[in-house]
């Protein structure tokens, strides 16, 4: 190992102590500088820990890049700031049954504005709209993002111009069927003069979203369009630029239009580095994970940082944790398919321990698959509810046939139990299970550490594995795991959740193959029920059936955590009496960015942020040469890697 010798070191020292000295200087010269651009031109900066994972919209999976097609797409349908079901590309009023048509609900007329363009000057028309939805009907399994819309359509026909035609179906057996549930449909619509010689497995898989001869080179009809630069930035993974669109409808139709000129979404790996960007003015609005949150919080509480608000409350999307049961009988342990077990780790499962120690306080124990921020939420009875209870929990698995052996800790199957008697595993088989994590919340592998001495007090193991969403996206869909920790994130509409725990889902949105003839017999007469009373009858069943059988434990409903500016930016609202203005709000036309007023700081504060965060660096950057000269020459590479892997 070569160690630095002294004159080297006060050289380094000299020059990395002028270098952060200059920082300071230069940021404080462009903040001034850039004052003056600020008068004509103004910037809403977004920060995320997620980074889009996707341009084109019937790839991305994460929630950063539903947010980024919501800012460049329409769809026929959004939701307002209370969550209610709104016209966007239809006018309000502007979709309803076609009653020419039998059985009632089984065609719906869609009506489109007359002012909306594309990005690049064509005119949107009813067209658009019969290619998009014939496209994702016509190749269900193919196009594969927006399934729980798309599985009951049988095909579009233009009416008009502005006018579209939707008939519904059921898929199994070819007979028109109602839809009451198309009373929202938000699949983004996209451009036909461009997509039209591509086949629908090149615009599922490998249209990138953007067009090498289009200016611009990514064409919605979003009240934001991109910058020509858009794809490099994509690829450098560190922002995207977006402008106003100038001549977005929303200003005829409905009389408002966006007041500031370019949105940027910026990424972090690190958020330290997020909420000093918003401490110092780089950002305006952030959401940060909940220690990180807690720390942004107490320092706006405590007055330590002026011009911020720290929010925490319901998520419109509706995000909830959950420990889900393959229920494929392949697998480590089929033993899982047996409703006892699940039932008994269901009752080891203490919720509310899982939501106070490691999501913070910041959400609260989940239930059923709609959570309480939807009115369609179905909350069981006391009678109805897995209370936390060991005992209670190892009398049924010691009924159900599943014992301790010897000296074994761990209990096994015995001829008594459903999992021999059914051929699912051999006498004596033990009750270990694997289970699949996220690497990108490390607070999942503390839950299941937790859970491992939790459920060892019943008798069963839990042999997790850590990997990258992507990864257990594919683990997940083999239907060949025991147990995993994932997520779901859902629309306002009842039907897009419990879709996704259908069977007519299998291969598709269900992740671990749920399905019993109750929960369908429900899920089938939710999809066609018009009457709003009946229908949510329905809905209620498919919440209890559901929980009853435990094949999810929901883990959380776990809230959002925000800090936004109020000295760049005023008209935030509230979220917690308007969930529907969150940044989360990604069905398209996010009713908080029309309400949004730019505003100028005085300059004097300025500088002052730009030297603290200079004193910062400086003293980072003498820390890092004291460590340097301690450990030596030596250079060590470190591979950094995405929050979303690869």
């Amino acid at each position: 190992m070569r160690i630095v010798g002294v004159s080297a070191f006060r050289v380094c020292l000299a020059i990395v102590v002028a270098a952060a000295l200059a920082i300071p200087i230069a940021a404080a010269t462009n903040m001034i500088v850039g004052k003056a651009d600020a008068a004509s031109e103004s910037v809403l900066r977004i920060g995320f820990m997620q980074k889009v994972d996707s341009m084109n919209p019937n790839v991305g999976l994460v929630d950063a890049a539903y947010v980024f097609y919501g800012l460049v797409y329409d769809t026929p349908n959004c939701i307002d700031e209370d969550m209610n079901i709104i016209g966007n590309l239809c006018p309000e009023d502007g979709w309803y049954v076609d009653e020419d048509y039998e059985p009632y609900g089984s065609a719906w007329i869609m009506e489109f504005t007359q002012n909306a363009y594309w990005h690049d000057g064509e005119r949107f028309t009813a067209d658009d709209v019969v290619f998009t939805i014939n496209l994702n009907a016509d190749n269900y399994t193919t196009m594969w993002a927006y399934q729980p819309y798309a599985y009951y359509m049988d095909y579009a026909e233009k009416v008009d111009d502005f006018t579209v035609r939707v008939h519904y179906y059921d898929r199994a057996t070819g007979v028109p069927m109602p839809a009451a549930y198309a009373r929202m449909i938000c699949i983004p619509i996209l451009p036909e003069h461009l997509l039209k010689d591509m086949s629908p497995t090149d615009i599922s898989f490998n249209w990138e979203g953007v067009f090498d001869d289009s200016d611009p080179p990514l064409v919605g009809t979003g009240p934001f369009m991109a910058t020509e630069d858009i794809y490099q930035e994509f690829l450098q993974g560190d922002k995207l630029t977006f402008v106003k669109n100038p001549n977005y409808f929303w200003k005829e139709d409905k009389g408002v239009e966006i007041q500031f000129d370019r949105l940027e979404m910026h990424f972090y790996d690190d958020a330290t580095a997020m909420a000093i960007a918003l401490e110092i003015g780089d950002l305006d609005v952030a959401q940060f994970p909940p220690h990180d949150y807690i720390t942004v919080r107490d320092k706006v509480n405590n007055g330590q940082l002026e011009d911020v608000v720290a929010f925490d409350g319901p998520k419109c999307t509706q995000y909830w944790t959950e420990i889900a049961f393959n229920m494929n009988t392949k697998g480590p342990n089929p033993s899982r398919l047996d409703p006892i077990v699940r039932q008994a780790l269901a009752m080891a499962t203490n919720k509310q321990y899982i939501n106070d120690n490691f999501y913070l306080g910041f959400g609260e124990p989940g239930t059923t698959l709609i959570p309480p921020v939807n009115d369609w939420h179905y909350e069981p009875t006391d009678d109805e509810l897995y209370h936390y209870d060991i005992a209670a929990a190892n009398d049924l698995l010691e009924a159900g046939g599943y014992r301790y052996v010897g000296d074994s800790t761990t209990r096994v199957c015995t001829a008594d139990s459903y999992a021999v008697q059914e051929n699912l595993v051999p006498e004596n088989y033990p009750l270990i299970y694997d289970m699949g994590l996220r690497q990108e919340y490390p607070e999942e592998k503390d839950i299941a550490i937790y859970l491992q001495s939790e459920w060892e007090k019943i008798g069963v193991e839990i042999d997790y594995t850590i990997m990258t969403e992507a990864a257990l996206g594919a683990y997940v869909y083999a239907y060949a795991y025991d147990t995993m920790i994932w997520y779901w994130s859902a629309d306002v509409d009842p039907m897009y959740q419990l879709f996704c725990q259908s069977e007519v889902a299998f291969d598709g949105w269900n992740d671990n193959m749920y399905s019993t003839p109750e929960y369908e017999a429900n899920f089938t007469a939710s999809v066609q029920e018009f009457d709003e009373n009946l229908r949510r009858e329905y809905v209620d069943n498919c919440q209890k059936v559901h929980y009853e059988d435990a094949y999810y434990i929901i883990l959380s409903y776990v809230d959002q955590t925000y800090a936004w500016r109020t000295d760049t930016f005023q008209g935030w609202g509230d979220w917690l009496e308007h969930p529907g203005r969150s940044v989360d709000n990604f069905w398209t036309g996010n009713p908080l960015y029309f309400d949004l007023l730019p505003q100028e700081r005085e300059e004097s504060e300025i500088p002052w942020l730009a030297i603290a965060a200079g004193v910062v660096v400086l003293a980072a950057a003498v820390v890092a040469v004291v460590f340097l000269r301690k450990r030596g020459g030596k250079k060590e590479k470190e591979e950094k890697t995405s929050p979303l892997g690869e």
